[in-house]
């Protein structure tokens, strides 16, 4: 995040939807600092890959009946 004064206001709003305003109060460089670290992308995807590669499986109840 750029500036201190912009991550408060984007992580204020989370803390109050997920019930964190305490915590946000008692211990505003925590939870900023975790709020930073969650907001970070875990990796880079690999080259010549989508977010979207295959399509997810579609569930069939029918395969799971044994014995019918």
């Amino acid at each position: 995040m750029s500036s201190s004064k912009n991550a408060l206001d984007i992580i204020k709003p989370l803390a109050e939807l997920h019930g964190l305003q305490r915590a946000l109060e008692k211990f505003p460089d925590g939870v900023k600092a975790a709020a930073e670290r969650g907001l970070r992308p875990v990796g880079a995807m690999p080259a010549g890959n989508s977010p979207i590669t295959q399509p997810a499986h579609i569930f069939n109840p029918d395969q799971f009946e044994r014995g019918k």
